[in-house]
């Protein structure tokens, strides 16, 4: 549990950095330099054969979005301006909790879910190391982030 609620913190700092830095650059440009980057640094991690790939990206690019539409709400929830969350009633309140913890549930859901497609398409080892490859990716990501801070 511990690990998943790590994976989904994560997760939802890299989207975070992902959404700031749209606001200011060029959106679909950044978003495929790091799609491409991804896509070799999991190939090379996972040592994925040409026959492994071709399995593996359609699932995982599925995957992906799914978990990205959840995190997205997860990110909107966190978001809710002060004033707002201050003015909302207790129901409205309640509805807005559940539906936040809802989101984590739906991603304890569909990880599960894809780790069985993932598991059908991938030798068991390199799914382990798939989950792992997500977490050393996400710290790449970071890492680049912060030396083109220092750069600016």
């Amino acid at each position: 549990m511990k690990k998943l609620l790590l994976l989904s913190i994560l997760s939802i700092f890299s989207i975070t950095i992902l959404i700031a830095q749209e606001k200011t650059g060029p959106t679909t440009e950044m978003f495929e330099k790091i799609k491409a980057e991804k896509i070799s640094f999991f190939t090379e991690k996972l040592s994925l054969t040409p026959s492994e790939a071709q399995a593996f990206w359609p699932v995982y690019n599925e995957f992906e979005k799914k978990r990205f539409d959840i995190q997205r709400q997860i990110h909107e929830f966190e978001h809710i301006p002060e004033d707002k969350v201050n003015s909302l009633s207790d129901s409205e309140i309640d509805q807005i909790t559940n539906n936040y913890v809802s989101s984590f549930e739906k991603e304890a859901m569909l990880l599960k879910e894809y780790n069985k497609q993932f598991l059908k398409v991938l030798p068991k080892k390199k799914v382990l190391m798939m989950y792992r490859t997500e977490n050393q990716f996400r710290g790449h990501l970071i890492r680049e982030y912060k030396r083109g801070q220092k750069k600016d």
